[in-house]
């Protein structure tokens, strides 16, 4: 035993034995440089799934090393509750978002069509971390809501406004947050026709139109409180300068006038991107920002609630009700021409510097039906700073084209949607007064509209969802709509999709549902078969039926022949039956 342990212990010592050698820096073999290649040239697999951190390469005089820093994602926060109150947030500097809103009546009143819109555009620029710069362009044209003295009576506004909002106090520092918010507008404004009188025209019987333009504006100081991390107050003294008197036939005062006013509003996170909206202002004058069909001007408190959702650090989008029909800071105040009425506000708001929804890219059979059909649409949307192309063209003369641009991985914007029908039979159709208003003779319907990608199997959901609307007007008969469609897309297997897309359609002249089902087989790798049926879903329904055949001449790029009977492809023309077949072409593109 003795001999053994020994012989452990002396074998112990070699293994525990330790030899150190010195190793010459210099003789470091370098490491190769390693070069990065996009696959299949798609630049998009260079996509970083994982943001959560940064490299920032720092150097010293000393060495060169690598340091790793958590993203900076800036949370969303909107600039403004109303034009008229201003909020203590700013952009951060250099950074900038632009602002689509929409505001309308539920009815048109005396003037008929789906409402009386006053759309808007905003864009608002970082001048620094505590200064932001908004530039505001809006306009309406419409006939009063009412009639005064027994006629419709036409009006027109076109604001473009410019702002410059400075913080004085920041709440980090005191008990609250204070701004400056100054702005100056230039105002065209007019009323009356060839056929009418001028509301502004008091004096005499004589028709025509008055034009004015005018430099108004509007002084604020936001004060804000946030009481905790979900919820922060507002009050907010101001003023607008607006004339009192416009033209030479007013008797008196003919216009609104000057308002200093006293608005407050709460803001209540219910949810991580969700916002409770509500504000409350009372005009306190000399001025007033309303009138009756009478033409009597008075005060009335301007209210609005509503919903504010980011949808991601890209996109945000709110839902409000409100009796404020101006969209400026000087016009905010003003109610809806000739009557005080509940309004519907849609707002959709672009930050390029936020953060965008990861979504795995499209395979390539995918790729292939990202153009969509042809009278039903699918859910599927091409990614970020994706622009997409439609032409189409048929046998009998209509002729369609469409814009749209992917602001985001789930939301495209439709920028442009303009088009005629064309030598349509509809003869002993029930439905004559919507082809007479809508697709008539000289037509051209112009429309704007959004997709809002909702659910995606790249995002491993288990099928396509995502909702889209669209506004515009037809430019013969100043009548629009709004259409809305809710695209359901499965994939089955690598040859066959298909779409359920339930629609609806809303005007001054009817308002009904309709549904659309269609599929992509696969004949080919570059050649598809497209079916496709829409019916109307009221009592004197219609359904129309398109057979299509696509030949991609890459994923960007294809070709469909058609065969249909619908009325045509943008929108409302999808939901109604022409009695005589057409042959079409349409020609896709992305880029």
């Amino acid at each position: 035993m003795g001999v053994f342990a020994g012989k452990a212990k002396e074998d112990s010592s070699k293994l525990n034995s330790i030899n150190w050698k010195k190793v010459d820096e210099n003789k470091s073999k370098p490491l190769q440089k390693i070069i990065w290649k996009s696959y299949k040239n798609d630049e998009f697999y260079f996509g970083n799934k994982n943001k959560q951190g940064l490299i920032k390469n720092s150097t010293n005089s000393s060495n060169e090393e690598k340091i790793y820093e958590s993203s900076k994602i800036s949370v969303p926060q909107i600039t403004e509750l109303e034009p008229f109150l201003p909020l203590n947030n700013f952009l951060d500097y250099g950074n900038f978002q632009t602002s689509i809103r929409w505001k309308s009546s539920f009815d048109g009143g005396a003037s008929d069509g789906i409402g009386q819109q006053n759309p808007s555009f905003v864009f608002d620029y970082g001048i620094s971390d505590s200064s932001l710069l908004s530039l505001y362009i809006t306009g309406a044209d419409d006939d009063l809501y009412n009639l005064v003295d027994g006629q419709k009576i036409n009006y027109y506004w076109q604001n473009y406004g410019l702002s410059f909002k400075k913080k004085l106090i920041d709440e980090e520092d005191f008990e609250f947050g204070l701004s400056l918010v100054s702005t100056l507008e230039y105002w065209r404004h007019a009323s009356g026709s060839e056929t009418s009188k001028s509301i502004f025209n008091q004096s005499d019987s004589s028709l025509g139109k008055d034009k004015f333009e005018d430099l108004v504006g509007a002084l604020s100081f936001p004060i804000s409180k946030n009481l905790n991390e979900n919820f922060t107050a507002l009050i907010v003294p101001g003023i607008t300068f607006l004339p009192e008197k416009l033209g030479s036939k007013g008797i008196g005062k003919n216009a609104y006038g000057n308002n200093f006013y006293i608005g407050s509003g709460i803001i209540f996170n219910a949810a991580e991107d969700l916002n409770l909206l509500f504000s409350y202002t009372t005009p306190l004058g000399p001025g007033n920002n309303y009138f009756d069909s009478d033409l009597n001007y008075s005060r009335k408190s301007i209210y609005s609630f509503g919903l504010g959702w980011d949808i991601n650090s890209k996109i945000g989008i709110e839902g409000k009700i409100t009796n404020s029909y101006g969209a400026s800071p000087s016009t905010g105040l003003l109610t809806i021409p000739s009557d005080n009425l509940p309004l519907y506000s849609a707002n959709i708001t672009y930050k390029p510097h936020g953060e965008d929804t990861y979504l795995n890219p499209l395979n390539e059979r995918d790729r292939f039906i990202s153009n969509s059909g042809i009278t039903v649409n699918n859910a599927l949307i091409p990614r970020a700073g994706t622009s997409q192309i439609l032409f189409n063209y048929d046998s009998r003369g209509n002729l369609f084209g469409s814009y749209g641009y992917s602001l985001s991985n789930i939301f495209q914007l439709e920028l442009l949607n303009i088009g005629s029908f064309n030598d349509l039979n509809f003869s002993g159709s029930k439905n004559s007064n919507l082809y007479s208003t809508y697709l008539g003779e000289n037509n051209i319907n112009f429309r704007l509209g959004g997709k809002l990608l909702i659910l995606s199997p790249q995002k491993d959901d288990l099928y396509w969802l995502a909702l889209r609307a669209s506004v515009g007007r037809n430019d013969d008969t100043n009548q629009g709509y709004l259409f809305t469609e809710f695209m359901n897309t499965f994939r089955l297997n690598n040859w066959l999709a298909f779409n359920i897309t339930p629609k609806y359609f809303f005007s001054g002249v009817d308002s009904f549902g309709g549904i659309g089902f269609s599929s992509y087989i696969n004949l080919s790798d570059n050649l598809m078969l497209i079916p496709e049926i829409n019916t109307s879903i009221k009592k004197d329904s219609d359904l129309n039926s398109t057979l299509a055949l696509r030949y991609s001449f890459s994923p960007e790029k294809s070709l469909d022949l058609y065969y249909s009977n619908a009325a045509g492809v943008q929108d409302l023309g999808q939901l109604l039956k022409d009695n005589q077949y057409r042959f079409g072409i349409k020609f896709n593109f992305l880029y």
